[in-house]
């Protein structure tokens, strides 16, 4: 195993590298009052973080409430 800060156990990095066990990354856009939903992406994993936070700034630049915005991860196909 590679070297670690000691406050991260090996299950925590296991679980880590769970999270990374996608094909990509999507970008969630909610809107809270109408529960209408749309989706951008797939990303690579900077690719969403940077997406997500575009999108939060242009919804704060236009002073739009209730919007949540959030990632997560994508799969090309379901395994059996």
């Amino acid at each position: 195993m590679l070297d670690h800060p000691k406050h991260l156990t090996d299950r925590l990095i296991d679980r880590l590298a769970e999270l990374d066990a996608c094909d990509g990354y999507i970008v969630l856009v909610r809107d809270a009052q109408t529960g209408e939903t749309d989706a951008l992406g797939p990303f690579d994993g900077m690719g969403a973080v940077c997406a997500a936070d575009r999108t939060r700034s242009r919804f704060e630049l236009d002073e739009v409430d209730d919007i949540e915005v959030t990632v997560t991860r994508f799969h090309h196909r379901v395994s059996p």
